[in-house]
Parts: structure tokens; sequence; C-alpha cells
């Protein structure tokens, strides 16, 4: 039985811990934060992995969990705004509650959960890979997968953040449900907001550093400057704020090492495309992982053959993000340009020139 080691129980490490387990792997999976947590995430759900999360999580259990699927885009420039039946419906759930029930998937399906357990540093040897915990614990893999967002074990380094960039998030209490994705257009930023469960709602608001510091730091009062129908008021806890991860596919500093989701490549936060690279990336790696050697083999592990899986890893991800990355950055650096917004705005009223395009380089009908 293989041992495999993972960082990071968001959705590419629950998800990669579940499918590896439930291939016959050993999965300790590694979390240094308690669940259920805040994290900055618009918490939509691309639809392109709408067919996969269905098949992880059922129908039944997401609606149970208060998931909300959306069928409607809605653009917001000033006063006016143009909306779109969604070629494909998605699904819309907070991190704390999709978090949760993807880690107890994977712990059902045997693998050990480690959390909360911080790692201090990780040693690459020829046969094994040694974690070092923060509590003084160690663990011995035969390879380890980076899914916690940065990759910052792996001997390739983090993923690189936008310098002039930072994403905010805070989750609002509104008067009354928001409907469908909504995206507002700002010069500098853009703000999205979606309806998810318990009343609750996603404000995730993406601005350029300069814009924060021409308001002292207050992100109400940038929210507000961008959204007018903003209420302070209803915010429920504090904004979190990151930054904003971009990066073509990362190759892994050693063999045993592989990358997931944000750790292995990271398209502008528009869209829900984070989510679903996360929950694809997963996905696909257990999948070559599976078929790379039958249950209870060493094969895949030999040093000869991890190269190979490297390869046709590093191929399908180049040829997911061949279109995705260009079309999330140039939406994202469209969403912060008012002025050419308005040139466009003409065109976004023909959905086949507009979220029909889109939606095809985006990869959102599967």
């Amino acid at each position: 039985m293989s041992q495999i080691a993972i960082v990071g129980a968001g959705p590419a490490g629950s998800v990669a811990a579940l499918l590896l387990a439930q291939h016959g792997h050993a999965v300790t999976l590694i979390e240094r934060a308690n669940f259920p947590r805040v994290k900055v995430c618009g918490e939509f759900i691309s639809p392109a992995v709408t067919p996969l999360l269905e098949s992880l999580l059922p129908v039944s259990e997401l609606l149970h969990a208060g998931a909300r699927r959306v069928d409607r885009i809605v653009i917001e420039l000033g006063v006016r705004e143009r909306s779109w039946v969604m070629p494909s419906p998605a699904w819309t759930i907070s991190r704390g509650a999709l978090d949760a029930l993807l880690s107890a998937k994977a712990r059902d399906a045997g693998a050990v959960i480690l959390q909360p357990a911080g790692v201090r540093s990780v040693e690459y040897r020829a046969d094994r890979v040694g974690i070092s915990l923060v509590d003084g614990r160690a663990i011995e893999a035969e390879v380890i997968l980076h899914a916690d967002g940065s990759g910052r074990h792996d001997p390739a380094g983090p993923t690189p953040s936008d310098p002039g960039l930072v994403g905010h998030k805070c989750h609002l209490r509104p008067h009354r449900p928001i409907e469908g994705v909504r995206m507002r257009v700002g010069r500098g930023s853009y703000l999205g907001t979606i309806q998810v469960e318990d009343g609750l709602a996603t404000c995730a608001l993406v601005a350029e550093k300069r814009l924060i510091a021409r308001h002292n730091g207050d992100t109400d009062a940038l929210a507000r400057e961008l959204w007018p129908g903003f209420e302070a008021g209803t915010r429920v806890g504090g904004w979190r704020s990151c930054g904003v991860a971009r990066s073509r596919y990362i190759t892994p500093g050693h063999p045993r090492s592989f990358r997931l989701g944000n750790a292995a490549a990271a398209v502008d936060p528009v869209g829900g495309e984070g989510i679903g690279l996360a929950l694809w990336s997963a996905a696909e790696l257990a999948r070559l992982i599976g078929s790379a050697a039958p249950v209870g083999a060493q094969a895949w592990l030999d040093p000869s053959r991890l190269p190979l899986l490297h390869q046709e890893f590093a191929r399908i991800y180049a040829a997911r993000l061949r279109t995705r990355l260009p079309a999330c950055r140039l939406a994202a650096k469209v969403c912060t340009m008012p002025r050419f917004f308005r040139v466009l705005w003409p065109i976004l009223a023909m959905p086949s020139l507009s979220i029909g395009p889109w939606y095809r380089w985006t990869g959102k009908q599967g």
C-alpha cells in the first residue's frame, strides 16, 4: 500500500485524499486550520466541474448543506445592468461548508486527517519524503501533494501573486436574497456577490493596492464606493484579505512532489475557476496515479516512472489552461476598466458575442 501525504484539506487536497483512498492508497491529509474556517474565496464553483462536484457530493447532500444552484449572471455598471441566463448552471456554497463536507468524505474513504497540524519543513530524499510538523510529529511518505494554495514547501517555491492587487472577502446578511451571480465593474477594482447558505451572501472584492491605501485600509469604504448598495451593518464578521495568485503551471521541484489547485497554477479569480481547477486537478492526478498501477502495486512509485506522471499531468494542465488563463485574465482586466466596459455595453446585449464565447473559452460547458 503506497503512502501519500497531502498538505492542505481544501477542495484540492480533500478530493485528492478521497479519490486516492478509494484507489487503496494510504493517505495522510495535513491541515493547519480547524474547520469550519473562513477563506478568501468567491465561493462560486465553475460550471465546468458541476458534474464532478455532484459525483463527489450528491445533489441531496449539497442542498441539505444549504448550497444553492444558480443559472444567471448579472453585470452592473453604474445604474445599468446586463443579465444573462448561464448556458449551464453552477453551485454556490461557502468554503466553510464545502471544505468540511469534502474532508469528511475523505475521512470516510479511509484517509487519515491530521488537524490542526502545521507543516514546519519537508525533506526530499531519493526514495522518501520526510515531513516535520510544527507540533514535533514526523511523517514519512513516498510522495507529497501540495494543495495548500501556494506550494510553499515544494522546492520550486510558492505560487507568485500579482504585486499590485489584493483580494478581500466578507459575508453579508442581506435584507433580501441575492439572485444569481452579480459582478460590479469599477475603476481598478471589481466586486462580486452571491448567495450562499444560512441566509448569508458572499462579497468578494479584488482591488489595486493603491485604492486600499487611498481609503486608509477601510475596505467598507472601498466596497461602498464600488457598490453604493453595500451596507456595512449587514456584514457578518470582518473582512479577510490575501494576495491574488496568478501563474501558469508550475513544475514541481522534486520528482516526489506534486502540486494541485492554486499551488499548481492560478487564474484570475473570476468565474469560479479557482475552486473549479482545484477540484479538476485533484481528480485528474488521482486518475493518473490510479491508472499508473493497480491497487497495491508499486510500479508508479519507481523513480523512473515518476517523471512520466509529471509529464502527463503537466500536459493536461497546460491544455486546461490554454484558453482559461487568458480568458479569465481578460475578463478580470476589463472589469476594472469602466470606460472600456461602456464601449462593450451594446455587444453584451448579444449572448452569442459575449457570455457564449466566454463560456467556451473558460470551458464552463464541460
